[in-house]
């Protein structure tokens, strides 16, 4: 009893110690965060940019945002490939909420690795964030990881490392994780946190608390994953350096061993691709591979896999190495000459006069298509309706261009030039060529008529009978309320002020006869029912129209007007460059009491999403007033300021427009 109490006695002294110790720890904790984030601060940015996208035969660019870190004097920034690797423009936004443009120094889709750069009017030293040393932190350390999420100003959050080496097995078997046709997985061991991370964290830096960069935030699968900084450091050194990462090509496709395997070591040959070094080599699928230039291959997991790839990607291109493999229980060597490896996925480019997108070939496109190494362009997309999309037969995604007319066709550049050669420079001229192409084994041969069709003035319709009103349908429910059962018409709900004199209407009336015919309107379908019917009357016509006006019944007679014109009988001008259609403004625009008091002259009709109007927010129906300081009061006035526009290369084109009630005064910054 006596020990029971005892130890009772002592239980609250240790619950009061523990309470000391836990909140002397989390001060400490707190200090190191505070000078783990002061350290880094002064170097996180946010990243603006704009990227393109290639789908139905269109270029589309869309804005973006994520985060880097500065990591020399001169400026340049890690970020994260998927996030400033095929930017259209670039710029970031300093601490000091300064925004600075930026150009890409160079991208490594395969460890998803950007370096930018920023290029001040002025130079400038800028404050920079070491790398620390990524292999020597542990499961249960502390880090924080740093950015903009969702776009926002910097912040900061905390977790631990949770695993120093995390993969994805499933992305081995089937699902990638790819980026320009490279599985990231293959060369990438994550480094796995609970530190919070949203889209916008995105090539943010993961730093320890001693304020160096471990890592570089990557993906978010309830863990978040960085990118080691180890690997970071390295790719960024060679951007930077040689504006590419130099990695050797073996064509050897790897897996861990098989359970049931023999032997204590080596990797298991999965595959070797026709025609590369490791094919040449002898090597064949099934073999287990030892050693690489005296460099032990283990592979048992397939956390194994990412030390593995990245031993052959750092070989020595075009120089021989000696491999070691085992095959029929018998150790082997052979002689092996990596090639370099090229990018997986040249980039795309838009072809607006064949109405298609289209790459370059790589080796891995060669060999995925099962293709020999011929030159070509590849289809990568197909627009609707378009040059491309309407030749019988049609080319279409996949599909690989080899000659136009007589001429071989290697590049996209090729096709560019023999494209601005053939093509005339009226817009609206198509040019009929025979094309060449592949698809899978078969060679096809079309026509093509290549060039931007005409944007053509829509036909006038004949004026048909109207009235300056307009009317709601006399619903059986609105016909109940108003005590009018079983009535079927129409009501009036507004009469424009551009009205003749002596126009017998008024709001409120209920039309339901003309000419003694039974208005048929008591659905809201038939909300169209009685225009269609004084339609049918022609202009200068008096009809009769039998109308109640609160308890009177009563007939009255208006002369019909000839209808105004609709917005698709408008004339209309385009700008290919921006991607946008304006009109002439209609009789209806200029009735809109929003736009009292100003010239409504100029509308536009279609915003091309993704082009660089839609890009600066201009938006279907604006009223546009003025383009770059020349106001616009006709479609002549904004197709000779868009000429100038043109002609002058602006990095910035202004444009005020009406929206609303609301001036507005958009943005436009083309890439000349």
């Amino acid at each position: 009893m006596t020990r029971i109490v005892t130890v009772l006695q002592l239980l609250p002294l240790i619950f009061l110690t523990a309470c000391a110790t836990t909140g002397a720890n989390r001060e400490v904790l707190q200090e190191q965060t505070e000078l783990a984030v002061s350290r880094v601060a002064p170097s996180l940015v946010r990243i603006h940019v704009v990227e393109p996208s290639y789908s139905q035969g269109r270029e589309v660019k869309f804005v973006a945002t994520g985060s880097g870190a500065i990591i020399t004097p001169e400026g340049h920034i890690v970020t994260n490939h998927h996030v400033a690797g095929k930017p259209v423009r670039l710029s970031v936004t300093l601490p000091n909420r300064e925004e600075v443009p930026a150009r890409l120094v160079g991208t490594d889709p395969a460890t998803d690795i950007a370096v930018i750069q920023l290029m001040p009017e002025v130079p400038v030293k800028y404050p920079t964030v070491a790398f620390g040393d990524s292999d020597s932190i542990r499961a249960g350390d502390s880090v924080l990881a740093l950015g903009s999420p969702r776009g926002i100003s910097q912040s900061v959050t905390r977790g631990i490392v949770s695993n120093t080496a995390m993969v994805m097995p499933s992305l081995y078997r089937g699902l990638t994780f790819e980026l320009d046709g490279e599985n990231v997985g293959e060369l990438v061991r994550w480094i796995a946190h609970d530190a919070e991370i949203h889209p916008g964290n995105s090539g943010g830096p993961l730093v320890n608390m001693q304020g160096e960069i471990v890592g570089v935030n990557e993906i978010s699968f309830g863990l978040a994953g960085a990118i080691p900084g180890n690997l970071a450091r390295k790719v960024s050194e060679n951007l930077i350096n040689y504006g590419e990462v130099r990695r050797a090509w073996t064509g050897l496709i790897l897996q861990p061993r098989l359970k049931g395997s023999e032997g204590e070591s080596g990797v298991l040959l999965s595959s070797v691709l026709n025609g590369t070094p490791a094919d040449k080599a002898g090597l064949q699928s099934g073999d287990v591979l030892l050693a690489i230039d005296g460099t032990t291959l283990e592979a048992r997991f397939f956390e194994d896999m990412p030390v593995i790839n990245n031993i052959l990607a750092d070989l020595p291109p075009n120089e021989s190495v000696t491999v070691a493999y085992m095959r029929d229980g018998k150790r082997r060597e052979a002689s092996m000459v990596p090639t370099k490896r090229e990018p997986a996925s040249p980039p795309e480019s838009e072809l607006r006069n064949w109405g298609m997108t289209a790459r370059n070939l790589s080796t891995l496109t060669q060999l995925s298509l099962a293709r020999d190494e011929k030159p070509g362009v590849l289809v990568t997309s197909t627009r609707p309706g378009g040059p491309a999309a309407k030749a019988k037969p049609s080319i279409e995604r996949d599909d690989v261009i080899v000659m136009v007319g007589k001429t071989e066709v290697q590049t996209v550049d090729d096709l560019l030039k023999l494209t601005e050669s053939i093509t005339p420079a009226d817009e609206g001229d198509l040019v009929p060529v025979l094309v060449t192409y592949e698809r899978g084994e078969e060679t096809l041969l079309t026509v093509v008529e290549v060039g931007v069709e005409e944007l053509n003035d829509p036909d006038l319709e004949v004026s048909k009978g109207w009235l300056p009103m307009e009317t709601q349908v006399l619903t059986r429910d609105l016909a109940e309320h108003l005590e009018l059962d079983g009535m079927m018409g129409v009501r009036v709900t507004r009469i424009y002020d551009d009205r003749p004199d002596g126009f017998p209407f008024e709001i409120g009336d209920i039309v339901t006869h003309i000419d003694g015919e039974q208005i048929p309107a008591s659905q809201p379908h038939d909300s169209e029912m009685f225009r269609q019917l004084v339609r049918q009357y022609r202009v200068g016509t008096v009809p009769e129209f039998d109308i109640i006006r609160g308890n009177d019944s009563k007939t009255v007679t208006a002369e019909l007007l000839g209808s105004p014109r609709e917005a698709r009988e408008m004339k209309r001008w385009r700008d290919l460059q921006f991607e946008f259609v304006v009109r002439e403004a209609t009789w209806y625009d200029r009735q809109d009491p929003k736009l009292e008091g100003i010239g409504v002259n100029v509308v536009a009709d279609s915003v091309t999403e993704g082009g660089w109007a839609a890009l600066g927010d201009l938006r279907v129906g604006d009223i546009v007033l003025s383009v770059h300081g020349h106001p616009i009061a006709s479609l002549d006035d904004i197709e000779k300021a868009m000429a100038s526009v043109h002609d002058t290369k602006p990095p910035r084109v202004i444009v005020r427009i009406r929206r609303g009630v609301q001036d507005a005064w958009l943005e436009m910054e083309p890439l000349w």
